[in-house]
């Protein structure tokens, strides 16, 4: 027992002891152990009991450093909380907005749009809300 007791603590000690790897690398690959990969990764849809035929999509979307999202729209409208990084929103016929890590925004029904990831990349919580069943998202083909 005292000679399991000695490795264990041993054990302990030479993983505990400072290592000459950069912490940056070390916290980037602890976070993308936890990290949803790239896209818009579906939490929840459920259906919406307070309006009838609607429904709610809880999404984690994210958006790579200086990546663009294909331009598409949402049949319904699209509710977006930043938590991390920066993004900008690129949506016809408005000027181009930058989003960072706090900010909130709200894409009207069916409004094109093809956010492009800041330089660090984005994460966001976005919140769907549209009549039941219907796509969640459309690609729009661009000329």
């Amino acid at each position: 027992m005292k000679v399991c007791t000695i490795l264990l603590a041993a054990l302990l000690l030479a993983a505990c002891e400072p290592s000459n790897t950069d912490c940056g690398a070390c916290a980037e690959a602890e976070r993308d152990q936890h990290y949803p990969p790239p896209g818009s990764n579906q939490m929840l849809r459920a259906p919406i009991t307070m309006g009838e035929g609607l429904e709610v999509i809880i999404s984690d979307v994210v958006i790579p450093a200086n990546a663009t999202v294909p331009p598409h729209y949402h049949p319904g409208e699209e509710f977006v909380y930043v938590i991390e990084g920066s993004a900008v929103h690129v949506e016809a016929g408005k000027p181009d907005r930058i989003l960072k890590a706090g900010d909130v925004y709200v894409i009207p029904p069916r409004a094109v749009h093809a956010p492009r990831g800041g330089v660090d990349g984005a994460r966001a919580v976005v919140f769907r809300v549209h009549v039941a069943g219907e796509e969640e998202r459309v690609l729009v083909e661009t000329e």
